[in-house]
């Protein structure tokens, strides 16, 4: 079996950091693997003189460096590509291109007698590598077997495309992009804390992903969204409707008409409740009639119908309650669920549970957050609560995709 022992090494002081042990690192290997999603001109200074010792005495150095959400300095890109480049450089120098987020944070060396891997939290910038509150696991890899998976791994990825080889041409771009990008984001968050400030509430970054979705016109996200979207609700009208007028079908009749209709719907979550609601059909089309009977009720009073109804019915969230609703009338009735709760908070609106469930959503409520949604709805510009609740499922997504890498010096 192979020799291996593990130590936890974490930013405690100068000296004592992960920038001193990649440093000390270096000094015997005879080859490196470093793959990290982030890397800062405020770490290279630092580990440049080590690394240069290291290639000088022979030792082949690969980088993979991610670009997205362009933290990476193109300076330090550059400066790693003179070194590839000169004549004879042990050193290679690839970049991320898949649509996925590039996101390791692995340091492999190799040694005469083994290996040491160093796996963790830590990005190649002064944050991660000194100033953050990081934690990483050093393995002492004597029979190189990690070290093997690394370099298994690695040659994958450029197989696969998923890092491509550094080049002029890619970084330049790169550091036009990243210039667009950084200036966009100080005047973005100079406008959105001077609109917070002046009103306590900011249409401002939901704006922003309406432009966002609207790009492209009328080729957009937001066009193909609302083709899909309007389609979808006018069969989950009529699918409504008809289970209404068929409360003596058998229940595996039932069971066919509620996947069908749900197959419609766009919170997510009713699928996996479909077994539970389909055990009450009786239940189920007598609370749509009831509110079919009730066509002028207001949202708060329609919603209060169902979730009478509903509160027999296991696995009939408020999620599936006001797709219902607003499948008979996206003028009137808000889908609400965590996507729109979440969307309804960015503009300022905070008072509504962040995980609406039947416990803690009344008819009182709902009315209040249709009430909300709809003063969003006018103030942007968009023609229903279809539209509205496409962008809030937009910006959900999009938000929590990018949330673990909004730290400036991750």
């Amino acid at each position: 079996m192979a020799k291996s022992a593990s130590k936890l090494l974490l930013n405690v002081e100068e000296g004592r950091d992960h920038k001193a042990k990649i440093s000390a690192l270096l000094k015997d290997a005879r080859s490196v693997e470093c793959m990290v999603a982030f890397a800062k001109f405020s770490a290279w200074k630092d580990i440049k003189p080590a690394l240069l010792k290291a290639l000088a005495r022979g030792a082949r150095v690969r980088f993979a460096i991610g670009l997205d959400f362009f933290h990476t300095d193109p300076v330090l890109l550059s400066d790693l590509l003179k070194i590839a480049m000169k004549p004879g450089s042990l050193l290679r120098l690839y970049i991320s291109a898949a649509a996925e987020t590039f996101h390791p944070k692995i340091y492999a060396f190799k040694y005469a007698d083994g290996c040491k891997v160093l796996v963790g939290s830590a990005n190649f910038t002064q944050g991660g590598l000194a100033d953050n509150y990081e934690a990483s696991i050093l393995v002492d890899d004597d029979e190189c077997e990690m070290m093997s998976s690394v370099i298994s791994h690695f040659d994958q990825l450029i197989d696969d495309g998923v890092i491509i080889p550094a080049t002029k041409a890619r970084i330049d771009r790169y550091a036009y992009e990243h210039e667009i990008f950084r200036e966009a984001f100080r005047l973005a968050k100079r406008r959105a804390k001077h609109t917070v400030a002046a009103s306590g509430t900011s249409l401002y970054a939901l704006s922003e992903f309406l432009d966002m979705m609207k790009e492209g016109a009328p080729e957009s996200r937001f066009d193909s969204d609302m083709l899909t979207r309007r389609d979808t609700r006018r069969v989950a009208e009529q699918r409504l409707r008809e289970m209404a007028k068929s409360r003596s079908d058998p229940a595996e009749d039932f069971s066919v008409r509620y996947s069908s209709l749900i197959s419609a719907f766009h919170s997510g979550g009713i699928n996996r409740s479909k077994s539970f609601v389909s055990a009450y059909p009786a239940e189920f089309t007598t609370a749509l009639s009831a509110v079919l009977d009730n066509a002028d009720a207001e949202p708060g009073e329609a919603f209060a119908i169902l979730h009478a109804h509903f509160g027999r019915i296991k696995g009939a969230g408020i999620n599936l309650l006001t797709e219902i609703l607003h499948s008979l009338d996206n003028q009137r009735f808000a889908v609400m669920n965590q996507n729109s709760v979440a969307g309804l908070r960015m503009a300022g609106y905070r008072e509504f549970p962040q995980r609406p469930m039947k416990g803690n959503v009344d008819g009182e409520a709902y009315q209040s957050f249709c009430q909300g949604a709809d003063q969003v709805r006018s103030k942007l510009g968009l023609n229903d609560f279809t539209e509205l609740d496409a962008l809030f499922n937009f910006v959900y997504w999009h938000d929590n995709r990018a949330v673990e890498d909004e730290d400036e010096d991750a």
